[in-house]
């Protein structure tokens, strides 16, 4: 366990996993770059043919364009508390097809206001998720970390207390 100076911090749980240590913070990640995305060349394959709209919707700018405004949105809706990376691109390519599918007007023209409109629902879609399972998380290190108070023991109120009756028919 480590000490802190801190006299606020209080770790008396199973585990402290609020704090990494630095040393060992960095074993934890395997040497290998997995942080890398997985190619979508052809994310409508047997479904639809490639458009303008479709091809400018899955770019790698737009990717971009939505996890700028998902870490924005998280931002904002924990009032700066929390900053947090770029999210998983593969798992965000998911949702991009499935909202694509679903509410794309799939127009010739107009295009860039067609992409406004998906990214919307997208990030719209992720903010809610990313922010439910952030809060999840800060109360599981909140509950790991520390051990529950048990109850007090119960405290006399008054010297005149008054006790119930015992009654001759018992």
């Amino acid at each position: 366990m480590n000490s802190k100076t801190n006299c606020y911090y209080n770790s008396n749980g199973r585990v402290d996993i609020k704090s990494p240590s630095t040393q060992n913070l960095f074993n934890l990640y395997d040497k290998i770059p997995a942080h890398q995305c997985t190619t979508y060349r052809n994310p409508l394959e047997g479904m639809f043919e490639d458009t303008s709209l479709s091809n400018a919707y899955f770019s790698r700018e737009n990717l971009e364009i939505i996890q700028n405004a998902i870490r924005k949105g998280i931002y904002d809706k924990t009032n700066g508390q929390y900053i947090i990376d770029n999210q998983d691109c593969d798992s965000l390519k998911t949702i991009m097809r499935g909202v694509f599918l679903e509410h794309s007007a799939n127009q010739p023209y107009n295009i860039t206001e067609q992409i406004v409109e998906l990214n919307k629902m997208v990030i719209n879609f992720c903010i809610q998720q990313i922010y439910s399972e952030l809060r999840a998380y800060v109360q599981y290190l909140h509950d790991a970390s520390t051990l529950v108070v048990p109850i007090a023991h119960p405290i006399l109120s008054t010297l005149a207390d008054k006790q119930l009756e015992l009654k001759p028919w018992f």
